[in-house]
């Protein structure tokens, strides 16, 4: 467990969060608070950055650049691929 420090932005408070955390700058996390303990729900976060995977995978399909299992079996196959 890492800690984070709160700090004074105005009139409110904030934290920085260590950029492998995976959130980006502008995104709405859901906060929870449990007697002491505070949650963030990161699922839409994730929901965001997972559509832009998803995406970014099919510019590729799009664009022509996919092989097929054939062509990989042929490059690939003398390593296992294929069996």
């Amino acid at each position: 467990m890492q800690k984070i420090k709160v700090r004074k932005i105005g009139n409110s408070l904030g934290i920085i969060l260590p950029k492998d955390s995976g959130i980006t700058e502008g995104e709405a996390l859901i906060y929870q608070k449990k007697g002491s303990i505070i949650q963030l729900d990161l699922s839409e976060a994730q929901k965001k950055y997972d559509r832009k995977l998803i995406e970014e995978g099919f510019k590729e399909f799009e664009d022509g650049n996919i092989v097929t299992e054939a062509e990989m079996i042929e490059e690939f196959g003398r390593y296992g691929w294929g069996k």
